[in-house]
């Protein structure tokens, strides 16, 4: 009986590095067969991770070296049966190179990587077995530490044509309520769905509440005429209007039903003022309760119903240019014509009004 082979084993040690690795070390080495396993380097190591390194026949580094992992890499390097290599994807062994980087951003290199640049390339000469490198201008300044480049081989995920529905919560910083309702929603459904983005406008506030979702963007609140080509007609599939119940909320109007027609959206709305009684349930947009439950049910539906979804916006459309159309004038009654009179009493040589 033939046994079965093993592949082989990669660890990737980086920090938010994925960019580097799809560009440069996903697609080759998944084309050798071997299994790739990925560890945040910023994290301790945790209970399985020794293990994880002691089975690995290849382990790189990318940018940043924790005191905690390069204790275990030394342990592995002792072991034997592996090699390690860095990955150097900037100029971060030369301070020189960070000059004109903002300085909070310098600062996080230095502190994490180029501060201890003598102590890496000590590594480089008695750790590692190779350092590889993603430009030549990078493979020329460190041909002394006997850099290889690496050639660019994009992930075929980078560059597939990946289905893409378009969500979106148009509310404002007077919705923070709504905001924190809203995560109970989006985490399920970030998690379930990997087509699925999701556009809202906050602060920086709002985009620490979301930045952990996958596919969330916070957008920063711009001027009227940059919001309406931002969210124009065809950018959004699914328009999220929750409105939470307040003394404030209770004297809007309907005017997230007109952002469901001008984006080409099916609207999603709470069952309340002003939506209860407005929006026509199943019609030309969808009434619902407060229960984030109930919220996902019907964006799953909507999600596997594209029919649907082109029936309910289409619907919606019509109805809001019927809405400005049949909109009455408006009776403002004018003031009387006014007539200047040269002269008059306490005003020599100046006309008043009369």
């Amino acid at each position: 009986m033939r046994e079965t082979q093993v592949p082989a084993r990669v660890v990737l040690l980086h920090h938010r590095s994925g960019s580097t690795i799809d560009h440069f070390l996903r697609l080759p080495l998944e084309r050798l067969g071997w299994q790739l396993l990925e560890r945040d380097g910023e994290l301790r190591p945790a209970p399985g991770d020794a293990e994880a390194l002691a089975g690995a026949s290849l382990i790189v580094v990318v940018r940043t070296l924790p005191a905690p992992w390069l204790r275990l890499l030394r342990q592995r390097h002792r072991q034997g049966g592996a090699r390690l290599v860095y990955l150097l994807d900037d100029d971060l062994l030369d301070p020189a190179s960070l000059r004109e980087l903002p300085a909070p951003y310098r600062r996080r290199l230095m502190r994490r990587i180029t501060g201890r640049r003598r102590q890496l390339v000590d590594l480089l000469q008695n750790l590692f077995d190779g350092l590889w490198v993603t430009s030549e201008t990078l493979a020329e300044k460190y041909a002394f530490l006997g850099a290889e480049l690496l050639p660019l081989a994009p992930h075929s995920s980078l560059l597939a044509e990946a289905p893409r529905l378009q969500l979106a919560y148009l509310g404002t910083a007077s919705h923070q309520a709504e905001f924190r309702w809203l995560l109970s929603l989006l985490e399920p459904l970030q998690q379930r769905h990997r087509h699925t983005h999701v556009d809202l406008f906050g602060d920086f506030s709002i985009n620490r509440l979301f930045r952990h979702l996958p596919r969330v963007r916070v957008i920063h609140p711009m001027g009227w005429e940059n919001y309406l080509a931002e969210t124009g007609n065809g950018r959004i599939d699914l328009l999220l209007c929750p409105l939470l119940e307040s003394p404030f909320n209770r004297a809007r109007a309907a005017v997230k039903f007109i952002d469901a027609a001008r984006t080409g959206a099916v609207g999603l709305f709470s069952d309340r003022q002003p939506y209860r009684g407005f929006v026509r349930n199943g019609v030309d947009g969808l009434l619902l309760a407060d229960d984030p439950a109930l919220w996902l049910e019907a964006l799953e539906r909507l999600i596997s119903e594209p029919a649907e979804r082109r029936q309910l916006a289409a619907a919606c459309r019509h109805r809001a240019l019927g809405l400005g159309e049949r909109a009455p004038a408006l009776a403002i009654p004018l003031p009387e014509p006014t007539s200047c009179l040269p002269g008059a009493p306490g005003q020599e040589g100046h006309g008043i009004p009369l």
